[in-house]
């Protein structure tokens, strides 16, 4: 190799290892610019990180991260922010105060946020809940002040709650009102769990639709709730109201029904206590209900009423002792299938074999049904050869009686009918 070719070789060494110089020091500044990149973002996380950090130290401190906290200090009524601990307002009008916590959610939310009330407050005004709203009274103690003349709580719109709490709608001071009355179109809500109500001059809870206008209160839970000495129903679904499941409430006390389902449809009543109202569940025009597993006893006209074109309602294994006038009342215009069934107290369903002795000159046989009222269906088949003449069978609130166009013959024990009958 001569002296050229040498110096060629390595002019081209020396250019590659200028060319690796260049592209190493080309990825060290990439890499640079990536690592200084990711330390930037680093950092915004992390500054993120202690905002939500201190945010959420806040709401650890105030009971289950409600919005706003309604307190009393002094003789003044604040809301305080459940996020900063700031208070953002105050007064001493409780129902300005809670009404403006209230107002003061998120606007057009779809997503559920909470007021918390805490401590005994008197309302001088209703309270009104919209949707997506959860109204945590179970530390408040609220009473209606004196000639308010209205609801304690309103509530419509979708998705919300009303927990616990004591209600005393003071009654005796007011011309009108319920204690919590639901509007159309409330849907998918929740009320109760552990909540008292007493003392509406109307009634403890109202489920209203809008009758006029087609517009429905549904798909509800009522449940575990005391409603004592309203003037009107513990609860009543009137009208244009369906679709809800009322569990576990305890009415006593109330001037109508423990619980009045009134051109309400499709509902389930179960595991209630309905003591010493005027009925202890009324079914007025009402379809597809559910009465199931409930307990009536003491009220002063009866424990079940169905009545005014009342069909196809499921009253099977409730518990109906003491009351007034009848333990189940099927009134004449009640409407058709409905099921009545396994009701301790009442008896619905009865059958038998009954055996006489034929003379000769008896045509007229009573057969004792034991039910609790007129039956509206019977079935007397003859189980004897003398039994089986031409006859036929009337019905009343005692017997079933059995009537032969000729005596059947004399003899021992030789009449023998099978029956059944339910009312």
């Amino acid at each position: 190799m001569n002296l050229l070719d040498k110096n060629k070789v390595l002019a081209i060494v020396l250019i590659a290892i200028i060319c690796l110089i260049v592209f190493e020091e080309y990825q060290l500044v990439s890499l640079r610019k990536e690592h200084d990149e990711l330390a930037a973002k680093h950092a915004y996380l992390l500054e993120r990180h202690n905002e939500l950090a201190a945010k959420y130290a806040i709401l650890a401190s105030k009971p289950a991260e409600a919005a706003y906290i309604i307190f009393r200090d002094g003789e003044h009524v604040k809301a305080k922010n459940g996020l900063t601990g700031e208070i953002d307002f105050s007064g001493t009008d409780a129902s300005t105060v809670i009404q403006w916590a209230l107002d003061s959610l998120t606007p057009n939310r779809t997503w559920v946020e909470k007021v918390a009330v805490v401590g005994s407050f008197t309302l001088s005004s209703k309270i009104r809940v919209s949707g997506y709203t959860f109204l945590d009274l179970s530390q408040a103690n609220l009473t209606l002040a004196v000639n308010v003349n209205d609801n304690m709580i309103e509530a419509s719109g979708w998705y919300f709650t009303i927990f616990g709490g004591i209600l005393n709608a003071n009654g005796a001071n007011q011309e009108r009102g319920s204690a919590i009355l639901v509007k159309a179109e409330a849907q998918r809500f929740f009320i109760g769990y552990g909540m008292r109500i007493f003392n509406a001059k109307e009634h403890g809870i109202h489920l209203q639709g809008d009758y006029e206008h087609d517009k429905w209160v549904g798909v509800g839970v009522i449940a575990d709730i005391i409603i004592e000495g309203c003037g009107g129903s513990g609860v009543l679904s009137a009208p244009w109201s369906a679709d809800h499941i009322f569990s576990r409430l305890n009415c006593g006390g109330n001037g109508g029904a423990g619980i009045c389902l009134s051109t309400s449809d499709s509902n389930l009543v179960e595991n209630c206590l309905f003591w010493n109202n005027w009925k202890g569940i009324d079914i007025y025009n009402s379809r597809h209900n559910v009465i199931i597993a409930n307990r009536a006893d003491y009220n002063l006209c009866c424990g079940i009423c169905i009545c005014k074109n009342s069909s196809e309602n499921i009253i099977v294994g409730n518990e109906v002792y003491g009351n007034g006038e009848h333990q189940i009342l099927v009134e004449s215009e009640a409407g058709t299938r409905n099921i009545i069934r396994d009701n301790g107290g009442y008896m619905a369903e009865n059958s038998g074999v009954t055996i006489f002795s034929g003379d000769g000159e008896t045509t007229t046989f009573p057969i004792p049904h034991g039910l609790s009222g007129t039956p509206k269906s019977w079935s007397i088949e003859a189980a004897s050869a003398d039994a089986m003449g031409n006859r036929y069978v009337v019905a009343n609130a005692t017997h079933l009686i059995v009537t032969y166009a000729v005596p059947p013959p004399q003899g021992n024990d030789n009449v023998v009918l099978v029956w059944r009958a339910e009312t």
